[in-house]
């Protein structure tokens, strides 16, 4: 009989125990969590906190009581993992008792960052990853004593709790260390054109801004004050300056470790029966061949179904993985595919500009490279589904079913030939 353990029960955990349930219904399939709520899409948070669904819509797979019945799962709430011994498929706790197991699962997931700034620690500064952390900031919210707030970090989760006070009427100001916003995905034009739809909503933007360190004035209102002197002052104080991944457990038993665990194509580390998948590790990258982490809820979904099917004795591989961002927030999209770093002044710019479109692309050669694109929420798919086609094949060109859809969604020929279609009069 099949014995696995599974660490970490979000949407790569729970994933792999269904696909191991699926293929091999007699395994005894034990869930180990450091909380006692079953998994739930982190991001949706922002989504509950701005009252557009509700709280248990945060659980797309149901309650964890109707999780652990379905699956036939022995979950194991707040205890969690200590240590592991890969080389005997051992978890180590605590308490000191160990647990054999003949597969292992590792999806603990990732942790918003809180750096040890003086300050980060008083109320009503807040973090935005789990379903506590919405349940506390809606609480806030709906206790109307939040007149002003200040969000650090212009990052994907920043931009949402934006959302949340602009929709509240609070007035707020985003800053953020770095030179513009979406640093790591946008090109400098695409970032200007978020910044200024931004502030003619209300919203002061405040690049290149270092945090030093918070203060509590005597009013109770919080001062975030900067490394070059600058002070921001709020009733609450939003920190979303990135993740962690959660990997700590690992330190020291041998296991790859980069930022995340370095897993292979079947999910698998450099130990036979030891598996990783979401946000904790890293898979690889097919644009650059190397190991990167890509936290999209689809790659912890799909990578957990992966881990699950070979950890049940298929031979199972994860696919393609790209570098995908998707901004949707006060009714603005801002979308970017593929790895902006990559890009160099010897390559080939593309820029498109209408009233419904911003596009700025590059590429080198056949091969594209990166593409932002302002207004696509709904095409984004399709999109992402070209690029991939352009880097495994960049002779094969479109189908015209891919064309006729851009085509359709309003998308011009250039960009279409940039993408590597072919229009024909």
């Amino acid at each position: 009989m099949n014995k696995v353990a599974i660490i970490g029960f979000g949407a790569a955990g729970y994933n792999g125990a269904k696909e191991v349930r699926r293929l091999s219904p007699g395994a005894v399939i034990d869930i180990y969590s450091d909380t006692g709520i079953g998994p739930y899409n982190p991001m949706l948070t922002t989504y509950y906190v701005k009252e557009a669904i509700p709280y248990g819509a945060l659980f797309p797979f149901g309650s964890l009581e109707e999780v652990c019945a379905k699956l036939n799962l022995n979950f194991h709430k707040n205890r969690p993992v200590a240590g592991i011994i890969p080389e005997e498929k051992i978890l180590c706790f605590a308490d000191g008792s160990r647990a054999r197991y003949d597969q292992i699962l590792i999806s603990t997931g990732a942790s918003a960052l809180m750096p040890p700034i003086p300050g980060l620690d008083q109320p009503g500064v807040f973090k935005m990853r789990t379903a506590e952390d919405a349940v506390h900031l809606k609480g806030m919210l709906d206790a109307k004593t939040v007149k002003s707030g200040l969000v650090i970090g212009a990052s994907w989760v920043g931009i949402k709790i934006v959302e949340d006070l602009v929709n509240r009427n609070i007035p707020c100001t985003l800053i953020d260390g770095a030179d513009r916003m979406f640093c790591t995905a946008a090109f400098e034009q695409t970032a200007e054109r978020a910044k200024k739809d931004l502030e003619a909503r209300g919203v002061a933007v405040r690049c290149g801004q270092m945090l030093s360190h918070i203060l509590r004035e005597p009013d109770g209102s919080l001062t975030a004050v900067m490394q070059n002197g600058g002070r921001f002052t709020a009733d609450a104080i939003a920190v979303c300056i990135g993740v962690g991944m959660n990997v700590e457990l690992l330190r020291g038993s041998g296991i790859a470790l980069n930022r995340g665990i370095l897993v292979n194509r079947q999910m698998e580390t450099n130990y036979r029966g030891v598996y990783a998948a979401g946000d904790c590790c890293e898979a690889l990258d097919t644009q650059s061949g190397a190991h990167r982490n890509i936290g999209l809820w689809y790659n912890a979904v799909e990578q957990g179904r992966v881990a699950g099917a070979n950890m049940a004795g298929k031979n199972c591989e994860f696919g393609t993985n790209v570098l995908v961002n998707l901004a949707h927030y006060l009714d603005y999209d801002f979308i970017s595919i593929g790895d902006l770093s990559s890009c160099g002044d010897q390559d080939e710019v593309y820029e498109y500009e209408d009233s419904r479109y911003y596009i700025r692309g590059v590429r080198n050669g056949k091969n594209v490279k990166c593409i932002n694109i302002i207004g696509a929420a709904d095409s984004s798919g399709i999109v992402k589904n070209a690029f991939i086609k352009s880097i495994e094949n960049p002779d094969a060109g479109m189908s015209i079913q891919t064309i006729c859809f851009l085509k359709e969604k309003g998308f011009p020929d250039d960009f279409i030939n940039f993408l590597g279609g072919r229009i024909l009069d």
